[in-house]
Order: structure tokens, then C-alpha cells, then sequence
């Protein structure tokens, strides 16, 4: 598997709360309602003070909350699982080269068959880190409870994939 793909099969994972079930509320995050823009490192978030992640600021806010936030913690995970494969995880990791707006614009779509995560039971040890970790710590920076299926709310699969099932 190449870089790109292996990267882009990571973040076909990054929400993977659980391996039976997959959802979440949440609008996938964005970082520019631009395709091609770049997130401005000096924009100002809206309160100013510490970053808050609301789902209804502006795309600029959430280019700040991204970079300032987000990057850093994520970037550190991904990097610590596989440095060589990780060794540079940017905003492109997500959107893509073009920068699209939404993460779910550019990721592979994560698919569920007979109750099953496909990609999971492809790469269990990525599902096992996405799981254990990248999903808690993405829903710690959002604010929000990592999904559960029974109530379906919180951080799931959805906040940056298509589901197929």
C-alpha cells in the first residue's frame, strides 16, 4: 500500500468508534469554504480567548480550531502509531490536495457489511488504534461524547465519511 493510500485508508478509519456500528451527528469539520484556500494560522476565533469548537462558526473559526487544535494532537497520534508512514500529517491528510472543504469530500466512504466494518476487518491493527484512540481524543476536541449506538449521538464515522451500508 502507498503512502497516499495508506493515509487516506487511515483517515477512512478515523472515526471508527466502534466496529459493529458507526454514526454520529455531527457536521463533518471544515477548514475553508474555498477549495484550494489555506487555513490563516493568525485568524481570530470568534470569543477570542481559548478555542471552542461550535458547530455553528464560521469556517474560518474552524480553519483556526483545526490548526491550532486539532493538527497538533492528531498529528502527534498518527505519528507515534507509524512515524515513517505518518511523518507528515497536514490539512491535505484530510481534505486532499485540492483542499476540499469538507473531509468528506476527499476520504474514501467506510463501508458496513453484515454488520461489519469492511476496513476493520481488513486492517485490524489501524481499527484497533482509530478506535482505542483517535476517536476518543477527536471527540475530546470537539466537545461531544464519542458515539454510541444506542443513543446515536456523539463522534462517529460520519463526522468525516460517507457510510455506505
Amino acid at each position: 500500500m502507498g503512502r497516499s493510500s495508506s493515509i487516506r485508508f487511515a483517515f477512512a478509519l478515523f472515526a471508527t468508534a466502534a466496529l459493529a456500528a458507526c454514526g454520529g451527528s455531527q457536521p463533518a469539520p471544515a477548514t475553508s469554504a474555498e477549495p484550494g484556500a489555506t487555513p490563516a494560522a493568525d485568524a481570530p476565533a470568534e470569543g477570542g480567548g481559548d478555542l471552542v469548537w461550535k458547530d455553528d462558526m464560521p469556517d474560518s473559526a474552524k480553519a483556526v480550531f483545526m490548526k491550532k487544535k486539532v493538527m497538533p494532537v492528531m498529528g502527534k497520534s498518527f505519528k507515534e502509531f507509524d512515524p515513517k508512514e505518518f511523518a507528515d500529517v497536514s490539512c491535505k491528510t484530510c481534505h486532499g490536495p485540492q483542499m476540499k472543504p469538507h473531509p468528506v469530500d476527499f476520504l474514501p466512504e467506510l463501508t458496513f457489511k453484515d454488520g461489519k466494518l469492511k476496513e476493520a476487518e481488513e486492517h485490524p491493527e489501524m481499527a484497533k488504534f482509530m478506535h482505542d484512540k483517535v476517536v476518543p481524543q477527536m471527540a475530546e476536541l470537539f466537545g461531544k461524547p464519542v458515539y454510541d449506538p444506542a443513543t446515536q449521538q456523539g463522534f462517529g464515522c460520519n463526522g468525516c465519511h460517507k457510510i455506505n451500508m
